[in-house]
């Protein structure tokens, strides 16, 4: 199985609770792949898109995860695909834009929702109920367009620290549950 982690806005593959999740996920037999996307306090999906696209051969042994704008990076992919993932692990997700001009760009089509089921596999959307940055409607609004799971947590902000101390058992043991 493979797992690929995608960082989002102002963040590296070193940030928040990806290593913690990476080794845990290779303790398991995953191979996890979590790239350094360029520039990312200047985000452009002119430049994430191509990279992501070419990073690994995407199928139904593939798991994806993303943080914030790494959620939206996933969608786009997942427009531009053919073959259909096993599942989503959307983290802190929105598909709009939040008036912050670093990332409007990767907002200005809307996504293609159908599309995005249809390549997704199973979709899971995780995100607080006191995010500063993303209000829980949109995540509902969202999980209302992907027709998927929302598991909201209580009182996490933006899960850059994941559920407490870098780390995410939460999001780990979803996750294997899924593929075990």
């Amino acid at each position: 199985m493979k797992a690929v982690i995608f960082h989002g806005w102002t963040s590296t593959s070193q940030d928040n609770w990806f290593p913690w999740l990476k080794s845990e996920l290779e303790k398991k037999g995953f191979n996890v792949l979590v790239p350094d996307l360029p520039d990312s306090d200047y985000p452009n999906q002119e430049k994430w898109l191509p990279i992501a696209l070419k990073l690994t051969d995407y199928g139904k042994d593939t798991i994806l995860i993303g943080h914030s704008l790494g959620s939206a990076l996933i969608m786009r992919l997942l427009e531009k695909i053919e073959k259909k993932v096993k599942a989503i692990y959307l983290v802190s997700a929105f598909d709009r834009d939040l008036g912050i001009p670093e990332i409007e760009n990767f907002f200005y089509k809307p996504f293609d929702y159908e599309k995005i089921k249809k390549t997704a596999g199973k979709i899971y959307i995780l995100n607080s109920d006191n995010d500063s940055y993303i209000p829980i409607k949109i995540a509902k609004n969202l999980s209302k367009n992907l027709k998927c799971r929302l598991i909201i947590f209580k009182g996490k902000e933006h899960l850059s620290n994941g559920t407490g101390d870098l780390k995410f058992p939460e999001l780990r043991d979803l996750m294997l549950d899924e593929t075990h």
